[in-house]
């Protein structure tokens, strides 16, 4: 991260867990009927979101809802050239409810790569989960569940930092 004078702290730690803890109670609602989902966090920040989210969704909410975790590992500079795989086998996605979790969506590029190798299985129910979204969409990816919707310029940058408890900041 660069780290100057117009570095902004857009999300605090705090204020991360309360989006995270008010995502989770949407998906809740929007899931009632199932007794599980499996959330998919893209490889990085996504995957890191995944985990919170889940610890969130099996603990505070009274387990429920139970919650399968999968890491998307891709390419995000370069996702139609470069592998794309799953921490898990793509057949346990069969017939389920799956969220993809990501921290930052800006063209949707990453998402709709990662939505096309996801449909390879018989997915039931298909959701999308950001932190933060940039507005910027070059692809047709809707975002079900958003933290924070954010007008930013293209030269602009958001970086998410999960593991530090850091927060969220714009450069």
């Amino acid at each position: 991260m660069m780290s100057d004078e117009k570095t902004l702290n857009i999300l605090s730690e705090d204020k991360i867990q309360r989006i995270l803890k008010r995502m989770s109670i949407q998906i809740l609602e929007n899931n009632h009927e199932v007794s599980k989902v499996v959330l998919v966090g893209i490889n990085g920040q996504g995957y890191q979101m995944a985990i919170r989210l889940q610890k969130i969704l099996e603990t505070v909410h009274g387990a429920s809802i139970t919650c399968d975790l999968a890491e998307l590992i891709i390419d995000k500079k370069n996702p139609v050239d470069g592998a794309i795989s799953l921490s898990i086998d793509i057949d346990l996605l069969n017939h389920q409810t799956v969220i993809l979790v990501d921290d930052v969506i800006n063209t949707g590029r990453t998402q709709a790569y990662g939505i096309k190798f996801l449909l390879t299985a018989a997915i039931k129910k298909l959701e999308t989960a950001i932190l933060v979204d940039r507005s910027h969409k070059l692809f047709p990816v809707s975002t079900s569940y958003c933290g924070l919707a954010l007008s930013t310029t293209l030269e602009e940058h958001v970086e998410v930092s999960l593991e530090t408890g850091r927060g969220a900041f714009l450069y």
